[in-house]
């Protein structure tokens, strides 16, 4: 199947070329990182393409349309007939998105995936799956084929683009009643409320707003889309263009073609994309942030920063034409920049940056700082978000790990410092029924117990708080120290014993933030008798059992810790626990 073959197709961003790019701007003539974002582009650039040269000219913008049936529920504040209207103003050169283009110097050219109208217009390309899509409110929008064939065509349309030369494909979307599909789709895919992705479209009035949250409770309620699998969501509350857009990304992305993606319509169609193949995410650009609510919240599930935020909500590629410039700019910063060294200018006093004359590096004292060691800022943003954004999880979904997103934590976990090397830590992966059944009942057992501690509010707040999940959870891990592992004399060890427990503690951090980039949740559940779980797992004597972990998929991470939001706790404040030199002796930030 196409499908199947282009998404093996993918691979990483080059690594190699991104190093490159790094060092041939560290020796531009400017301060290290002054550019900002515009250097993380070229970065990004340089790794999508292989090159440190990379072009994104001749950059084209790929248009399509289609029609909705969901349309037939009022959802919009334009009759569908607009679909077709604005088509023939495409190709007539006198819409937003011609002007812009032309300002970008970008082509256009626009696609038929399903307009509900036989159109003969000079410049259409017609790649019609049907007359528009079915009433999703009443069944499914379209077949489960029917979403593969729309995918497969969208491969098609950016296969022939690349082929006749396109450097960079900029996604744009026309279909009256689109941003309902789109909306539909974002809930499901990122089990996210409809009343916090929807908003005001191509500019409906509040109780249309409303009208439409409703239609697409009504269209999830009816059809049952399953969250893990993007087709068959897609094929249930999506669109024909929607569909197409997708295709288009994972085809750019085989190809190792940037992709510019627009507004919220082709973001949740690259967020499709990435579900089917995660790769592809590394070949996408975020243009621009709209007003439209759900497309802030896609952004970050796709883990892309807009370039500019300008209040937008048009469409049809808008957005991308107007970043074009930027990322032009990002590809000629590194050709046509002066070096250091061609330019005969001295470079930094702290030697940080390499200049045409060493000598004034000598009038300073201070040792080179190895700031080229730092991740660009898009992959430290993953990091943090990671971090900040890991929660512990109480509530699973009953849905299985996928074996390469498992080996992938597990491997996280295994990489954690230990000292001496000894790697003392062993995973005991629970999936049977019967076994999560036992540990749940002697868990629960505890956790009644614990509760008799608790007076007062805490006493109150206990009984609601949800403190385990192993029932739910697909897979359970006892996490378990092993301090004879090595040899006796642990390097590192002699003079702190626990240090061994230590290191486990850090391979599980280790793989609940994994987890967490991978969109699974861990509860770590601390309610049980070592001897209990020694005995139900068959762990030697000497073998102790340091944590007991859930993890699985999760309904939703909440935006604070569950203790912090029901008034059980609250965050301290940093400064409150840092110390200079000296316990008691305050630390202050310089500002």
């Amino acid at each position: 199947m196409l499908l199947s073959s282009v998404i093996h197709r993918i691979s990483e961003a080059n690594r190699s070329a991104q190093r490159q790019m790094e060092r041939k701007l560290n020796s531009l003539t400017k301060p290290l990182g002054s550019l900002g974002d515009v250097e993380d582009l070229a970065v990004q650039l340089a790794g999508m393409t292989g090159s440190t040269e990379p072009t994104i000219d001749p950059a084209v913008v790929l248009l399509l349309a289609a029609d909705h049936g969901v349309t037939a529920e009022g959802v919009s504040a334009f009759p569908a007939d607009v679909t077709q209207q604005m088509v023939q103003n495409f190709l007539s050169q006198g819409a937003a998105i011609n002007v812009l283009s032309r300002a970008s110097l970008a082509r256009v050219q626009v696609i038929d995936m399903g307009i509900n109208a036989d159109l003969s217009i000079p410049g259409l390309i017609s790649r019609k799956i049907l007359m528009g899509t079915s009433n999703m409110t009443n069944g499914p929008a379209m077949s489960y084929d029917e979403a593969i064939r729309a995918i497969e065509t969208g491969i098609e349309i950016a296969h022939d683009a690349v082929t006749q030369g396109a450097k960079l494909l900029a996604l744009g979307e026309m279909g009256i009643g689109n941003t309902t599909a789109s909306s539909a789709i974002l809930a499901v895919l990122g089990q996210i409320p409809v009343e916090d992705v929807v908003g005001v479209g191509t500019g409906i009035s509040d109780n249309i707003r409303e009208r439409k949250i409703s239609i697409i409770k009504k269209a999830i309620a009816v059809n049952q889309p399953n969250a893990f699998d993007p087709i068959d969501v897609l094929s249930k509350v999506g669109g024909f263009e929607i569909a197409g857009l997708t295709g288009i990304v994972l085809e750019a992305a085989a190809s190792r073609v940037p992709v510019l993606v627009d507004g919220f319509i082709t973001a949740v169609a690259a967020l499709i994309a990435t579900k089917l193949a995660p790769l592809s995410a590394q070949y996408l650009i975020g243009s621009h942030e709209s007003v439209e609510p759900g497309h802030k919240i896609v952004n970050r599930l796709l883990g892309i920063r807009p370039l500019l935020r300008l209040h937008l909500r048009l469409g049809e590629g808008s957005g991308a034409a107007l970043a074009l410039p930027i990322l032009r700019a990002a590809t000629l910063i590194p050709k046509e920049m002066s070096t250091f060294e061609s330019a005969q200018i001295s470079g930094a006093l702290d030697g940080s940056v390499q200049g045409a004359s060493a000598e004034l590096q000598s009038i300073s004292s201070v040792p080179p700082v190895p700031k080229r060691h730092e991740f660009q800022s898009f992959h430290k943003e993953g990091v943090y978000k990671a971090i900040y954004e890991r929660r512990d999880i109480r509530s699973f979904l009953k849905h299985p790990i996928e074996e390469e997103k498992l080996r992938r934590i597990l491997d996280a976990a295994h990489h954690a410092p230990s000292v001496g090397f000894m790697q003392p830590w062993n995973f005991i992966l629970v999936q049977s029924d019967s076994i999560k059944q036992q540990l749940h009942d002697m868990v629960a057992k505890e956790v009644q117990i614990a509760g008799t501690y608790f007076e007062g509010h805490r006493a109150e707040l206990y009984p609601k708080l949800k403190v385990q999940g192993i029932l739910e959870a697909p897979i359970t891990l006892c996490v378990t120290n092993d301090p004879t592992r090595d040899e006796t004399h642990v390097l590192g060890r002699n003079t702190i014993p626990e240090t061994d427990v230590y290191s486990v503690v850090c391979a599980i951090e280790n793989l609940w933030l994994a987890a967490r980039a991978e969109g699974l949740g861990v509860g770590w559940v601390s309610f049980y008798k070592k001897e209990n779980v020694r005995q139900l797992l068959g762990i030697p004597a000497h073998i102790d059992p340091v944590a007991l972990i859930s993890m699985g998929y999760t309904a939703a991470f909440q935006d604070k810790p569950v203790l912090e939001s029901v008034g059980w706790g609250r965050r301290q404040n940093l400064e409150d626990l840092l110390f200079s030199n000296a316990w008691g002796m305050p630390f202050t930030f310089q500002r």
